[in-house]
């Protein structure tokens, strides 16, 4: 267990719910082909099931490396990351989706690796964000699983599934 100065907000909880992505994409992605990936999005001017995955993915490193420069470094300024400019350079919609979640996976954990392996003064280390300002380690945590959160929805709304309990 790793200290802290909160009741709820601690980072054991928040590595619980990094853990719980990829099982929930899993989920949601059972039994969806490539080309329902590729067809189904959010909206007209959306991201496909294909490229959120894709992005998911990419960003799992930038959220990591993020932290080990804070770790390493005394206060550096955080790099920024165009998302619709990698989607575009990378050609998420025409990647492979299981592919994609393989990757994912593999990130996901080295991720974890990194915070299971943190001890508590080392998430107050802190860095500059190129839009939020001061950040911490810990902040990148909460920041990775809030990203999670918010495109493990926008696969639902493709997949219109989020329409069913609402």
């Amino acid at each position: 267990m790793i200290d802290s100065p909160y009741t709820f907000v601690t980072p054991d909880r928040f590595i619980t719910n990094a853990r719980r992505t990829p099982v929930l994409l899993h989920a949601l992605l059972h039994g969806v082909t490539r080309e329902r990936a590729m067809e189904a999005t959010d909206g007209p001017d959306g991201w496909s099931v294909v490229e959120a995955v894709c992005h998911l993915r990419d960003f799992e490193s930038s959220f990591r490396d993020r932290a080990e420069r804070m770790l390493a470094e005394e206060n550096p300024t955080l790099p920024a990351y165009d998302h619709e400019a990698l989607a575009i350079e990378r050609d998420y919609q025409h990647q492979d989706l299981r592919a994609a979640m393989a990757i994912l996976l593999e990130e996901r954990r080295r991720f974890i690796a990194l915070f299971e392996s943190l001890r508590p003064e080392q998430f107050v280390r802190s860095g500059i964000h190129p839009e939020n300002g001061r950040i911490t380690v810990m902040d990148s945590l909460i920041q990775l699983t809030n990203h999670d959160v918010t495109h493990l929805d926008q696969i639902a709304r493709c997949l219109e599934l989020s329409n069913r309990l609402l």
